[in-house]
């Protein structure tokens, strides 16, 4: 009910005559059709820096002001603020409260002082980080080094997969997003009971049993099992486990994983071909790693000059020293 009577005042409001709006033209039946009289389009006023946007208790703020107000929040609560000015409230509460606590010398009275120290200490640390990462210089020979040196991230897999699931059925086995739980009335097994057929399973494809023939007969994904256990590629980022992926990239092109457990079930993995994206079809990717790779370098260089040498353990043995401003609670 709220939400309709929201709604409907919102349409009265929009279809309201505004004030001053010429009043309906009247037509008497039979009359010819007339037209209303034109009104002058007006255009609003352009917002200046210097025009005021907002009043708060009783001062007027303009929109440079606002908009520097606006700046000084978090990204993801600037287009908020603009939405609903409202919010801005909150805003300047702190700012007052920001302003008695500046008077009232608590900037210079612990634990505030050590608060204030400890959090320009990380802000402009973490902004000069940002800033070397970004403005690092990755060449083309440094991209075409790192996909050279690094030829397991640019692999991809083509793969047929067995699923043998047990109770409780996970809503979305791991490898196959989209599939359902079995439907054709069987009971679910046991982990036990699936630890032994899926090792069945590799039993009889290492005598020699078709791998597809398998997928299609005992799979319970069965959008895989219906194309003979073909489940398709997977490459370093796809958003699987990390057991899946690295039984996945451990294995030469025709081998198959021992059974993997999952908690929705065992999975028997087949790597039927092994390709490696090309440096142009990777190239976006590589910009990227390159140059997390180089910022990594570059903080483990700078971590190392400030490697902690103990000269006199006995100050680190005694009473506990005092909370950080991270530590404490207010």
């Amino acid at each position: 009910m709220k939400i309709f009577a929201i709604a409907s005042l919102f349409s009265a409001l929009l279809y309201a005559q505004a004030p001053g709006q010429n009043p309906p033209v009247n037509v008497a039946p039979g009359a010819p059709a007339v037209k209303a009289p034109a009104v002058p389009a007006t255009t609003p006023a352009p917002i200046t820096p210097e025009t005021v946007v907002l009043e708060v208790n009783g001062q007027k703020y303009t929109a440079a002001q606002v908009d520097k107000l606006i700046a000084m929040l978090p990204a993801q609560y600037q287009g908020m603020a603009r939405a609903q000015p409202q919010l801005l409230s909150q805003v300047f509460l702190m700012q007052r409260l920001a302003e008695d606590a500046a008077k009232a010398g608590l900037d210079q009275k612990s634990p505030y002082k050590e608060d204030l120290e400890f959090l320009r200490l990380r802000t402009l640390s973490t902004a000069e980080a940002s800033e070397v990462e970004n403005t690092m210089t990755v060449t083309s020979e440094d991209e075409h080094k790192y996909y050279q040196d690094n030829p397991d991230k640019f692999k991809e897999v083509k793969v047929r997969v067995i699923h043998i699931g047990f109770k409780p059925l996970a809503p979305k086995p791991v490898l196959a997003p989209a599939a359902e739980p079995p439907s054709d009335g069987k009971q679910p097994l046991s982990e036990a009971e699936a630890k032994a057929k899926i090792e069945d399973v590799e039993k009889q494809i290492k005598a020699g049993a078709d791998f597809g023939k398998l997928a299609r007969e005992v799979s319970d994904d069965k959008a895989s099992a219906e194309k003979d256990g073909d489940f398709g590629v997977i490459k370093q980022d796809s958003a699987y486990p990390p057991a899946i992926k690295n039984a996945v990239f451990a294995l030469k092109q025709g081998e198959m994983s021992a059974p993997i457990r999952e908690p929705n079930g065992f999975y028997l993995i087949r790597a039927e071909e092994i390709n490696e994206t090309s440096f142009n079809d990777a190239f976006q990717k590589i910009s990227q790693l390159t140059r997390q790779a180089k910022y990594q370098e570059w903080l483990k260089s700078m971590q190392s000059q400030y490697s902690v040498k103990v000269e006199n353990p006995s100050y680190f043995s005694g009473p506990k020293p005092l909370p950080t401003p991270l530590q404490r609670t207010h």
